[in-house]
């Protein structure tokens, strides 16, 4: 269920040139935080390079970033995730209630303000390093990651859209807790439902915080503008949204709060063992990447 948390709290609004590292770093566990971890530094650097061709020394610079930006992760971060998982699990042995859970959202939230700090300086000495060819190469990269989300989302129909809601919603709570039974599935459906944060919102505030990147990014000559604007774009890219997709988008993560918390008071004893053994695995993870500074 830690996924849906992310998906619906963490402020990860950045479809740019940083938010590979941002979603490397704090979402590392995604299939093994140990395993992610010892591919970051290879992968990080194929990420930005789909959006923007790099010359030698620009390269150099990025790697240095990572190496810094990953050391001081493992040294300063890991070790409060580890801490963080380790709580949940011990407290999941019963239900944990929709405070605490508003507060495991409010952790992360945290956690993602804390990277988007560290890494900023470095991102924004990165963005100044590139040419005007280069940064049209980057926006040329979202346009095209904007056209194919319209072509894929925008031509589904209501109903498709609910459905698909409701399968990614099932999907990522049963790989936490396992399968659901049918009252389970019913809440699930019935969230999905209720959600009114449709794509053409969604699209809408992507081309308003591009128009921000864009407008922050012609003061990169000047790091005392440049580096607080894009700062502000990374943690808080939510204030640029369009005021009524951002009241729908608050109201749609309240329902997710809301059901997650009633599918984890409703679990059966041999889905909350799952659910600890997932927390223990995530915890470990961390514990071992933190052990081995």
């Amino acid at each position: 269920m830690i996924s849906l948390w992310c998906a619906a709290g963490v402020k990860r609004w950045a479809g740019t040139l940083c938010v590979g590292l941002l979603g490397g770093l704090l979402l590392a566990g995604c299939s093994g935080a140990r395993l992610a971890y010892k591919q970051l530094d290879v992968l990080l650097p194929w990420y930005f390079r789909d959006y923007v061709e790099l010359d030698t020394g620009q390269r150099q610079q990025l790697e240095r970033a990572i190496d810094s930006i990953l050391v001081w992760h493992r040294e300063s971060e890991v070790g409060r995730y580890a801490v963080f998982f380790r709580d949940l699990e011990r407290e999941a042995a019963s239900p944990l209630g929709r405070e605490r859970i508003r507060a495991a959202r409010m952790d992360l939230e945290v956690f993602w303000d804390d990277v988007v700090g560290r890494l900023v300086p470095d991102a924004a000495a990165l963005l100044a390093d590139l040419d005007d060819a280069q940064i049209e190469q980057i926006f040329a990269g979202i346009v095209e990651d904007d056209r194919e989300f319209t072509e894929k989302v925008l031509a589904r129909s209501s109903a498709e859209r609910i459905e698909r809601r409701e399968r990614t919603l099932r999907r990522q709570i049963e790989r936490w807790v396992g399968n659901l039974d049918a009252a389970q599935r019913s809440m699930v459906a019935s969230c999905a439902r209720d959600m009114r944060a449709e794509p053409e919102g969604w699209l809408d505030s992507r081309q308003r915080w591009r128009q921000a990147l864009r407008e922050a990014i012609s003061y990169r000559d000047d790091m005392a503008m440049f580096t607080p604007r894009l700062e502000r774009l990374l943690a808080d890219g939510e204030s640029f949204w369009e005021p009524e997709y951002r009241r729908r988008f608050d109201e749609d993560r309240e329902r997710v709060l809301n059901l997650i918390a009633d599918i984890d008071g409703s679990l059966s004893n041999d889905q909350r063992r799952r659910l600890r053994r997932q927390l223990d695995r995530w915890a470990s993870d961390f514990e071992s990447i933190a052990r081995d500074n």
